[in-house]
């Protein structure tokens, strides 16, 4: 082989690696960038409740938040906080939702509430027993004999409206109509037009339509006086007060201090949300969070405070230190794929560039492997000629060696010895065919 068929050999060789490494990293960058997505969401599925009932007005403003930070969110109207919990618990990752505190204590058996954790509360809400004033009503037992509505079923309204008339043994003496296709809008024009006599209400004191029962004349509304005693009956209901005329001085309403009883609003994921998520849906909670203080209760929201789901761990990082990193500067999409980028696709790319620097240490052993064989044949051939085996078996050993080993394809850091190795495979040729040679000669001799 000549010095030219070597560089050229070595040049092609050289050719292929430089090819094959960028080949793998182009791969690499594929299959991260386009295939492999960011296990950040980039979408986020919002669980709410009943049209025009609060859940659902203050899943309109997290929205909103979320949409300008970055995050698509879709909104989905469903029955309540018992419907989300059931709902949540069979959703893919990148799906939250709003349920009361201790939801999962009253949820049907089949709700499997194990994998489901809070990213906090994110509200007050207040129960409510609107009654028509014509009615004398002191306190629940009082609403004996009358039409109540309590609310969806599904709802947290319905749970403790229900768990108060039982306990003060009046659920079997109240005509409670049928909770198919209620409404919080419908419920306020059967209250108004005198087909029920009281309605049960959860939300918050500015949600339009408990401010348009405060203000009518002909409804009134029930401070529980024996609120603390509820508050002892029920896990997770506390005892709030919403001072005389803070929602609205001029109207004076509402026209005297109420004790009321609420849970809070807890913000409700499984345990796999990814937890770069987390922080941006807090701070979005708590840009949301715009109500005045409505309640003599110290509002602070989101917090970690008031939840009876484990708290998640990327949520308690965030109480307990804030938003941190690029999260807050820039928009989510950019973080989302910064986050990929360092923690995808890097890795990749650096475990890449290792192998491809590992491949020619890889090749070179396999070069020496076959260098080792094509010696051990030769070496054979040297001692059988020196022992004077037949030169004829010899030279087909060297010809099958040479055309096994003529077209393999040779690492450069082996190309040298393997030139070496055939040349001496060559010469060892010649040796063997002149041996043969001689030995003909001298056979003629003898005749």
């Amino acid at each position: 082989m000549t010095t030219h068929d070597t560089v050229a050999r070595e040049q092609k060789a050289a050719s292929f690696s430089r090819k094959l490494g960028i080949a793998v990293i182009c791969a690499v960058l594929v299959v991260t960038l386009v295939i492999m997505k960011p296990a950040a969401p980039d979408k986020l599925i919002l669980l709410t409740g009943p049209e025009n009932g609060a859940y659902h007005a203050m899943g309109e403003r997290l929205a909103n938040e979320l949409r300008q930070r970055g995050l698509e969110t879709e909104i989905r109207v469903t029955g309540g906080g018992f419907d989300n919990l059931g709902l949540l618990a069979a959703d893919p990752n990148g799906t939250v939702a709003f349920a009361p505190s201790n939801m999962e204590n009253v949820v049907d058996d089949s709700v499997d509430t194990d994998d489901l954790v809070s990213l906090g509360s994110i509200a007050w809400e207040p129960f409510w027993l609107f009654y028509r004033a014509e009615h004398e009503i002191s306190d629940v037992p009082d609403l004996a004999g009358l039409a109540v509505s309590t609310g969806p079923s599904g709802t947290v309204v319905n749970f403790i409206a229900t768990e108060m008339l039982r306990v003060n043994d009046v659920l079997d003496r109240v005509e409670i109509p049928a909770s198919d296709g209620q409404t919080p809008e419908n419920v306020k024009e059967s209250l108004l037009d005198g087909r029920i006599d009281a309605a049960f209400a959860a939300g918050s004191p500015a949600a339009p339509i408990i401010r348009d029962l405060l203000a009518r004349e002909d409804v009134s509304v029930l401070s529980f006086e024996r609120a603390a005693a509820y508050e002892a009956r029920f896990p997770g209901i506390a005892t709030i007060t919403i001072p005389r005329g803070v929602i609205d001085l001029g109207q004076d309403l509402p026209s005297g201090d109420l004790a009321l009883l609420s849970v809070t609003t807890n913000l409700v994921a499984l345990d796999d949300l990814y937890p770069a998520a987390v922080p941006l849906l807090l701070e979005a909670v708590a840009q949301a969070d715009t109500r005045r203080r409505l309640t003599t209760k110290a509002e602070r929201f989101p917090s970690g405070d008031n939840t009876s789901l484990p708290l998640d761990r990327a949520a308690t990082r965030y109480y307990e230190h804030g938003e941190k990193g690029l999260g807050k500067v820039l928009p989510y999409k950019v973080t989302r794929w910064l986050n990929h980028l360092g923690f995808v696709v890097l890795p990749l790319l650096a475990l890449t560039v290792l192998l491809i620097k590992i491949v020619p240490v890889g090749m070179k052993i396999w070069g020496r492997v076959h260098l080792m064989s094509m010696l051990k044949v030769l070496e054979e051939v040297e001692k059988g000629s020196a022992a004077g085996a037949d030169p004829k078996e010899l030279l087909d050993k060297l010809d099958d060696l040479d055309r096994r080993t003529a077209t393999i394809f040779v690492p450069r850091a082996t190309l040298h010895d393997y030139i070496d190795i055939r040349q001496f495979m060559h010469d060892m040729r010649e040796r063997v065919a002149d041996s043969a040679g001689t030995r003909d000669v001298s056979s003629s001799g003898d005749h």
